[in-house]
């Protein structure tokens, strides 16, 4: 019996004394600083009926704030949404198409938007 006593503290002392030389020789690659990105204030959500998509193509929301800071992104219509990450409260102005590739931009929306919360939500008609 004391040899299975032993067996078993030894084994949870060698366990404790592993893990306690892993953090001490591998810590400093854990706990590295974090950039000075500034983290977004709200996201701005536009999202539309994606059962009236047609055929496959990608919708673009572009859009600018009040210091002309841009912001874009893009999704194929059949998600029926898109989200972007904004730095700013305020007024947004821009515009949402739809977009194949090799092939001119169609169905261009003119926006301008209010955002006043940490999320912005928008429905709007599908864009063809």
């Amino acid at each position: 019996m004391r040899q299975l006593v032993g067996w078993v503290t030894c084994s949870w002392l060698v366990t404790f004394f592993l893990w306690a030389c892993i953090g001490i020789c591998f810590g400093g690659c854990i706990d590295a600083p974090l950039e000075d990105d500034p983290a977004p204030i709200t996201r701005i959500v536009i999202a539309w009926d994606p059962r009236r998509c047609g055929e496959p193509h990608r919708v673009v929301l572009e859009l600018a704030d009040e210091a002309g800071t841009a912001v874009s992104a893009s999704t194929p219509c059949a998600i029926g949404m898109l989200a972007l990450d904004a730095d700013r409260l305020g007024f947004y102005e821009g515009r949402l198409y739809s977009w194949i590739a090799g092939e001119p931009i169609r169905s261009v929306v003119l926006l301008r938007l209010e955002v006043d919360t940490p999320l912005a939500r928008w429905i709007v008609e599908t864009p063809p």
